[in-house]
């Protein structure tokens, strides 16, 4: 994980670009008054992955490891942040490959990878078969 940027509230405010561009780079910025955080400031699709990851664990849909995920399944989610949930569940479930989610959330196959590292969520090292290799392959050469 990327060290955390600790900020008073007063530099936040004399700063607030280099700070959100900190965030953009990876790096949580932790707000504090009086040497005590506040708030945490992260980027939007780090958020969504926690939030994503969180409610899987507190709600595990049942999920087949052939299920897949289609295209249009993923379309019909209600919001941006129900995507997240939708696809994320598929892939901790063993579903989807880490290529298939990144392609669900239209977000580069390494970008999302690099999160995932940076965000401890769990990674599937290696494709389950012949044909998650090459939808790994394939998303791989998209993004």
């Amino acid at each position: 994980m990327q060290p955390m940027q600790r900020i008073r509230k007063t530099d936040l405010a004399r700063n607030t670009r280099q700070v959100i561009n900190a965030v953009l780079r990876g790096q949580t910025a932790v707000v504090e008054s009086h040497g005590q955080p506040e708030v945490a400031i992260m980027d939007i699709i780090d958020y969504r992955i926690i939030r994503a990851v969180l409610r899987y664990h507190a709600q595990q849909p049942a999920i087949g490891v052939e299920a897949g995920l289609s295209d249009e399944t993923v379309a019909a989610a209600p919001d941006l942040q129900g995507r997240f949930d939708l696809v994320l569940a598929h892939y901790l479930a063993g579903a989807i490959s880490l290529g298939r989610a990144a392609e669900l959330l239209e977000l580069p196959w390494l970008d999302l990878r690099t999160r995932f590292l940076r965000l401890d969520v769990p990674l599937h090292v290696a494709p389950a078969n012949v044909a998650e290799a090459k939808e790994e392959v394939k998303a791989a050469e998209a993004g």
